[in-house]
């Protein structure tokens, strides 16, 4: 449904310009790329192991397949469009890659891409680094939330200041225990004070002052079923500042034995839960590793990521402070962090005395958008966009984009405003190839705007980017980088989906002759669902303004809501509400939907509010299907009265009230329908056609001159001359919308039906132009005499009821 929705309203968009007698560059596409069709292709492959090129073609295969079931889709959505090879795109082809590492290099040449070991988004269940667009949040996920003890190793200034002559453990919070074996420092706020308590088993714990009392009432040990003992704390024994803690040490079960870390000031540190200290895994999280970068110390200490690509720990170095630790740490090796890791790890700090308590923590967590599964953060050799510069111009390129709704703005806005990188290379097989080549030896990347073009000039020389898998690297080396001797190396990353989709306004650009970097804007409209704020509405904008510095790829940006049931629920398996376009265009006899067809469900789409979510069942369905009906109806009735009537019969001079009003009421519809049209607000189109054809015409003018139009007369030959200016303009309103009503009251009122000896006919009602109704037309006098008369017969209507209900007059 969200499909069919996102086209439809495109396709009105298309008509009403077309109508207008304009020129329309409507390019369909499809995005190729990215992991769901990758892992259909390798599931169909039942087990069969696949080489790179072996998934690629595979993938290849599933998009064509999946590409031509849609196009089949949205032809029976009635989509006005082009739809051979030649005038739509595809990511996955050649000519579609070459634009986009044509884009790539230019921003490679500016210095806008580069390598960076450092914590990411890892999805252990995609096995790939993801974007900030990539991901989902969880807001009722769970976490094992824990309070562990490390021993402190007091400076002599905090011994002097704590005056406490037994030992000191720091109670120490994380919601991400797995992390604890990538452990480098703790962290406190210099300004915030800190409590020595004393247990009631008489140990020693520090503990943010703030956030004793909340200490005390921690269970103590692992999570059982039951009540457990709570942590309890007697009294105060002595306080510090954070800033007197920074600069001591620690000792940790965890660590390798005689090894102490640092106790470091960060202004990240909250005292609003937990405990006020925090362990800090800067492998494991952005915060960590910026204080960690910024004081200096990963130059000589580096990083520590002890979890692979599938999200499994892996013990590489004995750890642990005693044999019996090093022991019970080994057997975490290869389990899973996120699942039993998690569990194992706690376990092993609970059996030897580390674990102070653990308790559920229900907090936001990100997921992996395709997937739904959980992420972790995890240090890895990524390739990223720089956007520090790239940020600031697309924010000021925005100011020129019209927005639908204008809420857009600001989301947009605060998306772009919040990015300072992007994270641009995946692990997988199926994409486009990152073209950096790698010194064997090194492992120095050889990234530069000139290789980059060589390397394009390979894939170009084979028609493909396939051989990115079969050459040999040294083929993609350009000759002035080749040193004899010299090994190179690929590490067969691709590039991210959405820079990939985010690139497709350079390939508009060269379908419509223009230089890639042509000033202005590449598209009048892109429309999509809200969640492209953060995909292709962003990626667009970053990659146009990186690679010129000009305007948005965009003059205007609709965005609509999703397709929820009728109790605003969205539409999942689980909850079997899910429902298909065909259903009701085709009809379900399971569900007992009667088939409506194609017109029925684009009037649904034009009648809700696409700017919020949007409800559909067979109910709605209904209501949307008996206003058609009406307008067919009307339209049918209008065609009967107009049988051998030419198009354009002259009106005379002098007009009747009701024929004037009527008049008036079109001429005052055929402009705020076209207005309505030029604002995308089609449902406002949808409204006051019906409000018309229900009110003005059927109830009022239809009702009026029905006597006249059956027993003829003079005036016949004026009602019927309205009645022409009335069908003409309520087919123009209602094309965009309902194209095929449309298509059927332009054969029969001026095609071949209508007088099977012309030759002149115009075969669509989109090859006539869309005329505006006459200004003359516009008669607010007329108007004012006739809302005069209409409250008069409101009044006698009323008055007759009245006279009824009181037996004045028979009924």
């Amino acid at each position: 449904m969200g499909h069919a929705l996102n086209k439809i309203l495109k396709d009105f968009i298309v008509r009403f310009q077309v109508l207008q007698g304009r020129r329309v560059h409507y390019m369909p596409g499809w995005d190729c790329h990215g992991l769901p069709i990758e892992l259909k292709a390798v599931a169909e492959a039942q087990g069969k192991p696949l080489s790179a090129t072996e998934v690629r073609e595979a993938a290849r295969q599933v998009a064509y397949r999946e590409m031509n079931g849609q196009r089949a889709s949205f032809r029976d959505f009635a989509i006005m469009a082009d739809w051979d090879d030649a005038c739509t795109y595809r990511t996955m082809s050649f000519d579609y890659e070459a634009t986009q590492l044509e884009i790539f290099a230019r921003m490679v040449g500016q210095g806008l891409i580069e390598q960076h070991f450092r914590p990411v988004y890892w999805s252990p269940s995609s096995h790939t680094a993801l974007a900030e667009a990539e991901i989902e949040y969880d807001e009722k996920h769970r976490s094992r939330s824990a309070y562990i003890k490390f021993l402190l190793e007091p400076s002599d200034a905090l011994a002097a200041k704590l005056d406490v002559h037994e030992p000191v453990h720091l109670a120490v919070w994380t919601t991400t225990p797995w992390s604890l074996l990538g452990n480098m420092a703790l962290a406190v706020h210099p300004e915030a004070q800190y409590s020595v308590v004393r247990r009631e088993n008489g140990e020693l714990l520090l503990v943010a002052s703030e956030l004793q009392a909340s200490l005390a009432e921690i269970p103590l040990g692992l999570a059982v079923k039951g009540e457990r003992t709570r942590l309890g704390v007697t009294h105060e024994v002595a306080t510090c500042r954070g800033s007197d803690l920074a600069g001591s040490s620690y000792r940790f079960g965890l660590m390798k034995p005689g090894e102490t870390r640092e106790i470091l000031g960060a202004a990240f540190v909250t005292t609003t839960s937990g405990t006020g200290v925090v362990h800090m895994a800067p492998a494991h999280g952005q915060e960590d590793y910026e204080l960690w970068r910024d004081s200096g110390r990963m130059a000589h200490q580096g990083l520590v990521s002890p979890i692979d690509d599938y999200g499994r720990m892996v013990i590489r170095d004995q750890i642990g402070t005693t044999p019996e630790l090093q022991e019970a740490l080994a057997r975490l090796d290869g389990q899973e962090a996120l699942q039993s890791g998690n569990q194992a790890i706690l376990e092993v700090l609970h059996e030897h005395g580390m674990l102070l308590g653990e308790q559920p923590y229900r907090h936001s967590y990100p997921i992996d958008w395709r997937t739904k599964q959980p992420l972790l953060v995890r240090a890895t050799a990524q390739w990223f966009a720089d956007l520090s510069d790239v940020g600031p111009a697309a924010q000021k390129a925005l100011e020129d984009v019209q927005f639908v709704p204008p809420t857009g703005r600001n989301r947009l806005s605060s998306l772009v405003g919040r990015r300072s990188e992007w994270c641009i290379s995946r692990q997988r097989a199926w994409g486009v190839p990152l073209p950096a080549v790698y010194n064997a030896e090194t492992g120095e990347a050889l990234l530069t705007e000139a290789n980059v073009h060589h390397i394009l000039q390979v894939f170009r020389e084979h028609g493909t980017t396939d051989v990115w898998w079969s050459l040999e690297p040294e083929a993609f080396v350009a000759p002035e980088y080749r040193k004899p001797g010299t090994r190179w190396m690929l590490k067969n990353d691709t590039l991210d989906v959405w820079f990939d989709s985010g690139s497709s306004w350079a390939v508009l650009q060269k379908a419509l002759g223009r230089e890639l970097c042509a000033p202005g804007a590449c598209a009048d409209v892109y429309i999509e669902g809200t969640d492209q704020h953060r995909g292709w509405f962003q990626s667009s904008l970053l990659t146009r303004i990186a690679t010129c510095h000009s305007a948005a790829p965009y003059a205007h940006l609709l965005t609509h809501g999703f397709v929820v049931d009728d109790a605003g629920r969205k539409m999942s398996k689980s909850l079997g509400n899910v429902v298909g376009p065909g259903t009701f265009m085709y009809g379900d006899q399971k569900k007992g939907v009667a088939p409506l067809g194609t017109d029925v469900l684009r009037w649904w789409a034009a009648k809700s509010d696409y700017t919020r979510d949007i409800p559909i069942s067979p109910l709605i369905m209904k209501h949307a299907s008996d206003e058609v009906r009406k307008l067919r109806n009307s339209a049918r009735f209008l065609l009967a009265n107009l049988g051998g009537v030419p198009r354009g019969v002259p009106l005379p001079d002098q007009l009747k009230l009701l024929d004037r009003y009527v008049l008036h009421e079109l001429h005052a519809l055929d402009r705020v329908c076209r207005e309505a049209y030029e604002c995308f607000d089609f449902a406002k189109v949808s409204r006051r056609l019906n409000e018309f054809v229900t009110t003005t015409l059927s109830a009022l003018y239809l009702d009026v001159v029905k006597d006249p139009l059956y027993a003829g007369g003079p005036h016949r030959s004026v009602i019927v001359a309205v009645l022409d200016r009335i069908l003409y303009t309520m087919t123009c309103i209602l094309a965009p919308i309902l194209p095929h009503l449309a298509e059927d009251i332009h054969w029969y009122r001026d095609g071949r039906v209508a007088d099977p000896t012309r030759d002149d006919c115009i075969p669509s009602v989109f090859q006539q132009r869309w005329v505006a109704a006459d200004e003359a037309w516009e008669n607010p006098t007329a108007a004012e005499h006739m809302r005069y008369l209409l409250q008069l017969r409101s009044d006698v209507y009323s008055l007759l009821t009245q006279c009824k209900d009181e037996q004045y007059v028979s009924s």
